[in-house]
């Protein structure tokens, strides 16, 4: 899903840039080889220069994490948006999100997760995406379920958060992405009985 671009001023552009070259960096040489002197080489700026914008590799990282959950909840709202049946518009977020977390996009949160384990800083964005993400479904959850109170269904889309996360640690074969939206709806539909 691609939306329109944005006029960015100068500052906005090279802050761009380095984040896309950071995330490159990330997803296709890993977490070791993240660093700020291979990012900087890779815009073409100084180590100086870029931590003008980040000033660690924590920080940098922290943007990029970022900038893919926002990415990822404006795809949401607009699957969310279309107007289909709650469980079609539920399969088609499920199979979207496999698709994307499958690959580039789940090496970024794999990073987020694992340093959430022993860093404070990523164990809280670790929490806040995961309760934006599960606020995200819940408007979908809400049109299947609308009696439903609002700590079931977010069990619910934590539930399905699960489902959908096992595509970050397997490799998604020819039947998983239909047993994933499966068993996504069989659980959505069953809601809080």
């Amino acid at each position: 899903m691609k939306t329109a671009p944005v006029a960015r001023s100068k500052g906005e552009q090279r802050q761009a840039e380095i984040l896309e070259a950071a995330r490159r960096v990330l997803v296709e040489e890993g977490y070791d080889r993240f660093i700020l002197r291979e990012v900087a080489g890779r815009v073409g700026v100084t180590v100086g220069h870029l931590q003008y914008y980040y000033a660690t590799r924590d920080d940098l990282l922290e943007a990029i994490v970022r900038v893919e959950f926002d990415r990822n909840r404006r795809e949401i709202t607009e699957l969310s948006a279309l107007t289909r049946p709650p469980g079609e518009k539920l399969a088609n977020i499920t199979r979207h999100l496999i698709e994307v977390w499958a690959h580039e996009g789940g090496r970024v949160y794999v990073v987020m997760s694992l340093l959430a384990l022993h860093q404070p800083r990523f164990a809280q964005l670790h929490r806040e995406i995961y309760q934006a993400f599960y606020a995200g479904l819940i408007p979908v959850l809400r049109e299947l379920h609308p009696r439903a109170k609002r700590a079931e269904l977010r069990r619910v889309a934590r539930l399905i958060s699960t489902i959908i996360d096992g595509a970050l640690v397997q490799i998604p074969g020819r039947g998983f992405v239909a047993d994933a939206v499966a068993a996504v709806r069989q659980i959505a539909e069953a809601g809080n009985r």
